[in-house]
């Protein structure tokens, strides 16, 4: 079987042609920013994006958390619950505690903390501990996955928080006691390469970035880049590079173009709806 760095120094990213046999691969979208969509949340989720990303803010009201991304936003933003934690809430009452009708595919929350862990992340704690069906998979081994980003508290503490908190890894040097909290590896693309998601990588640059990702998966563990380009060509390239979150501002355009690719590469699998649904 080629190697990564075999199949695409072999193959001109624009062919849309893979090296054979390659690896068959799960399609996982992430919403990037999520909450800036017309339709937060609902909008990803009727594309089957895998994961949705939210920041979030705790402001000197009790127990209130806004979803924004910048301090500006806050006069304007929603909370949380109505952004976010309802929405779910509903749906999993709706299929039988699943995040899509007759489905086994489990979905990601990443959270972005803007504030500082405490009182932020104790505030969405309890948030989520209220709803032990939809959160924590030792409940339901379908709920939601709620990854912490951001203001991540240290490494030290991840113990101290409840089990249902995963948290968003920024490197690879984590021990194996640390990793049983990380839930993926988010990276920087731009550490690695300053691809602009046109043509090719560099040669060079693609070694690093093939580098990373073996390293990511040398521990078990999936991998986002952010930072990306986001064009069909970049999100094919990080497809057949193996990266398992792509990362868009654009889940519609980005489901259209992989359910496209599906078809004409049918042994690969793609967690997004046929069209019309």
């Amino acid at each position: 079987m080629c190697t990564i760095v075999e199949r695409l120094l072999f193959i001109p990213f624009l062919t849309g042609i893979f090296c054979l046999p390659a690896p068959a691969q799960e399609v996982k979208i992430h919403s990037h920013n999520d909450y800036n969509r017309s339709s937060p949340f609902y909008q990803a989720h009727a594309c089957r994006a895998a994961s949705v990303e939210a920041d979030i803010f705790a402001t000197d009201k009790a127990g209130e958390l806004l979803v924004a991304h910048d301090r500006k936003d806050l006069p304007e933003a929603p909370t949380l619950d109505e952004a976010y934690i309802l929405p779910l809430v509903r749906l999993y009452r709706q299929n039988d505690g699943r995040a899509w009708p007759q489905s086994d595919r489990t979905l990601v929350l990443l959270v972005d903390l803007k504030t500082p862990a405490r009182p932020t992340l104790d505030r969405l704690a309890a948030k989520l501990q209220a709803h032990p069906g939809v959160f924590d998979p030792q409940v339901n081994p379908l709920a939601v996955r709620v990854v912490v980003s951001g203001n991540v508290p240290d490494t030290a503490t991840f113990d101290s928080w409840p089990a249902f908190i995963f948290f968003d890894g920024s490197r690879t040097d984590y021990t194996p006691r640390q990793l049983e909290r990380i839930y993926m590896i988010s990276l920087n693309l731009r550490n690695y390469t300053a691809w602009n998601g046109e043509g090719s990588m560099a040669g060079d640059e693609l070694r690093k970035v093939v580098r990373m990702i073996e390293a990511v998966h040398a521990l078990g563990k999936p991998i986002r880049f952010w930072g990306t380009p986001d064009s069909p060509t970049a999100w094919e390239t990080f497809y057949s590079l193996g990266v398992d979150y792509i990362n868009t501002d654009r889940p519609e355009a980005c489901t259209a173009f992989f359910r496209d690719f599906l078809k004409a590469h049918p042994q690969d699998s793609l967690s997004v709806p046929p069209s019309g649904r």
